[in-house]
């Protein structure tokens, strides 16, 4: 038997997990109905890639997921802090937790009110992208998500990323790729053919197709660029404590 002091206990965090859940259904329903139209001509597979990235993000604990152990419903449940310093941390590299080296993704999170006016806006991921002309295939959409203040304060929101498959990803990603490797001692040299439509440059920690940069893991050594169109083939080795021995 439980006594009022348990019921309330017990009642109150189930309380708001309905509510989480009946909202979340709800908006669900208008997303799987956006996603449909915007994603019936997208190649599956970069859909998928940025389905899951969006999951990750909102379900793991590594990534945004609140985490209470008495709470067994936890779909899409972001806790706060946690927004605040991705936010904070991330706002010119994807976080690790949620990475993929094959793409480049950045994500905005909306906090709404009832009657889906903006009321706060998070970003974080990568802060550019390749020219539209090196650009391969790209997706944009959203997930709804409840932002966790705390256990009275429960706030509706979304979550949206733009996924991009362009040449500047793929060999930004190959780079990053190596140099996690080389820090979990997985392996210390990486080979790869990569194809470019124009010039590559490297400067300041960041690599770059004209205006278009990305920030990389590692900093880049004995590596002057790219500097023809064309297929390269690029070696690179690892050196501690963060760097990359690259050679052509």
């Amino acid at each position: 038997m439980f006594n009022k002091g348990q019921l309330s206990y017990i009642i109150k965090p189930m309380t708001l997990v309905i509510t989480i859940v009946l909202l979340v259904f709800l908006l669900q329903t208008l997303y799987t109905n956006k996603v449909r139209e915007r994603t019936v001509e997208k190649n599956l597979d970069i859909v998928s890639t940025a389905t899951n990235i969006l999951l990750i993000l909102a379900n793991s604990e590594e990534c945004l997921a609140y985490d209470d152990s008495l709470i067994i419903t936890k779909a899409n449940i972001l806790d706060i802090e946690k927004i605040e310093s991705f936010n904070s941390n991330y706002q010119d590299i994807e976080p690790e937790c949620a990475r993929n080296y094959d793409f480049g993704w950045r994500v905005k999170i909306e906090q709404i009110n009832k009657n889906n006016i903006v009321e706060r806006k998070w970003e974080f991921g990568a802060d550019s992208f390749s020219d539209d002309k090196l650009v391969k295939n790209q997706v944009e959409f959203w997930i709804p998500v409840a932002i966790r203040y705390s256990e009275n304060d429960v706030r509706l929101g979304k979550m949206n990323i733009k996924l991009v498959d362009g040449e500047l990803e793929k060999l930004a990603g190959f780079f990053d790729w190596s140099c996690k490797m080389g820090k979990m001692n997985r392996m210390s040299s990486l080979t790869t053919e990569i194809m470019i439509s124009q010039p590559a440059t490297y400067e300041n920690g960041k690599l770059c197709f004209g205006q278009y940069c990305r920030k990389l893991l590692c900093e880049l050594i004995y590596f002057d660029g790219l500097d023809s169109e064309g297929t390269h083939e690029l070696t690179v080795n690892y050196q501690e404590p963060n760097k990359l021995l690259v050679s052509k």
